[in-house]
């Protein structure tokens, strides 16, 4: 829902962006992490872009989160065409894709779901997990970071999504749906990683970033599996992506 009270935020955003640079000099690198859901890209119009392109040096565009407290249904919150379909808005919008940075998830995320069977990778329907009202978290969704301990009353639903877990061949991402506890798991692997990370050269993208690296202490799988990604696709050759039209 838009808040009209900060419609003006919207204009604003990419003035703010030009006096920081303004004050910073043109020598200093200058980024922004920006939404991945394209609900959220309210300040990034094509308008807005022409702007926000010529001030920063890139973007870290957040693909993941991409599933909420605002959603009400299952998906994979860093999949694969989720992460497609929020690179392709910002490409539509006039950013350059070298200047784009795709996001990787170093953490766990679950949503409590509606009782009742529901086999679907993504699309089961979950508890209201916000207050529409509010905005409150209701306690149905939440995450962890891999060196966090898990939460007592999700242990045992964890370890069968660590043991049981699978990747969605078609949406791109892995995932665990807990039909017992009713819990759905979702969050990346090194298998994951790499899949995604074929974005980058398909798309033209200028590299690659994670939100946190602390968080995937203390074995750094997902930062092993994300290294071992860029190192391979450095011997892939980048083809320029064809535009892709965005009316928003």
């Amino acid at each position: 829902m838009l808040n009209e009270a900060k419609t003006w935020e919207i204009e604003e955003y990419p003035e703010l962006l030009k006096e920081i640079r303004l004050a910073i000099g043109p020598n200093k690198i200058m980024s922004a992490a920006v939404p991945g859901i394209p609900r959220d890209l309210l300040a990034f119009t094509k308008a807005n872009m022409r702007v926000i392109a010529d001030t920063l040096d890139f973007v870290n565009v957040m693909t993941y989160d991409l599933k909420n407290r605002r959603d009400h249904q299952t998906g994979h919150h860093a999949g694969v065409s989720a992460s497609s379909i929020a690179i392709n808005a910002y490409i539509g919008r006039g950013l350059s894709p070298a200047k784009i940075n795709l996001g990787f998830a170093f953490y766990i995320k679950w949503f409590k779901t509606v009782e009742g069977l529901c086999r679907k990778p993504t699309g089961c329907p979950t508890k209201l997990l916000e207050d529409p009202e509010t905005g409150d978290d209701l306690g149905n969704a939440g995450a962890f970071s891999w060196h966090d301990e898990v939460p007592e009353e999700l242990l045992s639903s964890y370890t069968k999504a660590i043991e049981h877990g699978k990747y969605d061949e078609v949406a791109g991402g892995h995932y665990f749906h807990d039909m017992e506890q009713h819990i759905y798991w979702t969050w990346e692997t090194s298998t994951s990683i790499k899949l995604k990370a074929d974005l980058v050269p398909q798309n033209g993208l200028g590299g690659v970033f994670a939100w946190a690296l602390g968080e995937d202490a203390p074995k750094w799988s997902h930062l092993s599996a994300l290294t071992t990604a860029v190192r391979d696709l450095r011997q892939i050759p980048v083809t320029p992506p064809s535009i892709i039209r965005d009316e928003l």
